[in-house]
């Protein structure tokens, strides 16, 4: 079987000035996993470049490189200024469509820039796997009591109101894509996902046959599978019900978020500054978002709370190892966001053996059971969140209990092989039903 994918970001490509971002991503993941477990199929990966090259092929995958046409310098700024021409990549995919010949082509996002030139494509079957939908997320874009007003601040000015280039424009473009989402949508037949939400969508927005398929996770989170020290111990049975997950009322938290406003940084911030008034000293770690970034300049103006005073550390994009290392030597990870899918973020932190707090939106509560594999709160309610942390970090065997759970839920639901399992067994069912439909 011959298929082809179309990736959001280079996967396992050594590209030129590759800055393999956090570890190049779930879908690089997936197909190592591929590999090692199909190493029948023969892949192709097409994706955004600043090159444009012959296609090479690299441990048995077959890479396209499509060059960006994405706006640079005076165009760019004009283009933030009029909205410009959406980027069309058809007559490249289609040019790579004849050149693999796929048996199969798999879309990753329908809300992706090469989206809408898969569908260009005629006679090969396509199927759209589910990341967001933008289409949800504007709602949810700016947090509640926040506006695009909001985000201009004197930090913010230039970048927002004369580039062009924050949040603001960023909103702008969420609509502007999602209306071709939805197209996307209106006209795939067959779609993947992993969440009761993401299945809702596909229901809501298109009449395309839906297939369950999870997501695998970078390779490092399942070398440390279980090995926080609460998963630990709890397997030891080394607990004193009641005891605290630190002595005294020290408590250390861990997130990772995006720089995007409603990833919920408003939300650790009043949450870091609810737990101090009950008397907690907080080292709140968040990676993804740097220090003395606009996000940090708007919410603190925002909320009033300032990151440093409340124990909240800004510690930008981390490579994995560190991330692990982070996550490993924190005792509760959040996830403040106001909308998602189902955040690998939260599923590492699970595999990992962390009690998780997450906001219950989107298809969140798909991968937190809540009560057992984690607690759910109220999305952007800071009180219940700190008192969920509360609990937590005063009982040590709830929390172990938790961790310990959270990280058997995840290696089941992450499990690489039958992932893969699961991928091939839909490829299978779709050739069927197209070639059923051409007799």
């Amino acid at each position: 079987m011959r298929v082809l994918w179309l990736s959001p970001a280079n996967t396992l490509f050594n590209e030129r000035g590759d800055r393999a971002y956090n570890g190049k991503g779930w879908v690089a993941s997936l197909q190592s996993a591929v590999r090692t477990y199909a190493p029948d199929i023969e892949l192709g990966t097409a994706f955004l470049s600043e090159d444009c090259a012959p296609a090479v092929v690299q441990d048995g995958v077959t890479y396209f490189r499509i060059k960006k046409k994405n706006p640079k310098g005076f165009s760019k700024l004009l283009h933030n200024w009029t909205g410009g021409k959406e980027e069309d990549y058809s007559a490249e995919v289609l040019k790579i469509a004849s050149e693999f010949r796929p048996d199969i082509i798999q879309v990753f996002g329908c809300e992706t820039k090469l989206a809408p030139a898969a569908l260009s494509v005629r006679n090969i079957p396509v199927t759209v796997h589910i990341q967001g939908i933008l289409s949800e997320c504007i709602r949810h874009f700016f947090p509640p009591g926040t506006a695009a007003s909001d985000m201009v601040t004197a930090g913010t000015f230039f970048n927002e109101i004369i580039l062009r280039n924050g949040y603001i424009h960023l909103y702008e473009d969420y609509r502007r894509r999602s209306a071709s989402e939805m197209e996307c949508l209106r006209r795939m037949k067959y779609a993947m996902g992993r969440t009761a939400w993401d299945r809702a969508a596909v229901n809501k927005y298109s009449e395309a046959e839906y297939f369950h398929v999870d997501e695998v996770l970078r390779p490092i989170f399942y070398r440390h599978a279980a090995s926080h020290p609460l998963c630990r111990s709890a397997h030891a049975g080394s607990l004193t019900p009641g005891s605290p997950v630190h002595q005294g009322k020290r408590i250390r938290i861990a997130s990772t978020l995006s720089p995007v406003p409603y990833k919920g940084l408003d939300l650790v911030l009043k949450t870091a500054s609810a737990l101090e008034g009950k008397g907690f000293d907080v080292r709140w770690n968040v990676a993804g978002i740097g220090p003395g970034s606009d996000m940090e300049k708007i919410f603190e103006k925002k909320t009033g709370v300032t990151a440093e005073e409340c124990g909240v550390r800004l510690l930008g994009v981390m490579d994995e190892e560190s991330l692990v290392k982070l996550l490993l030597e924190s005792d509760i990870y959040v996830h403040p966001s106001y909308i998602e899918n189902s955040p690998n973020s939260v599923c590492e932190a699970q595999i990992l053996g962390m009690p998780v707090i997450a906001a219950d939106t989107g298809g969140i509560p798909s991968i937190v059971e809540d009560r057992r594999t984690g607690i759910l709160v109220p999305p952007g309610d800071a009180e219940a969140t700190a008192e969920a942390i509360a609990a937590l970090a005063e009982d040590r065997t709830k929390a172990a209990e938790t961790a310990e759970a959270a990280a058997s839920a995840a290696a089941s639901r992450h499990d690489r092989e039958k992932i893969v399992s699961s991928l091939l067994s839909v490829y299978q069912l779709i050739l069927q039903e197209s070639r059923s439909a051409v007799l």
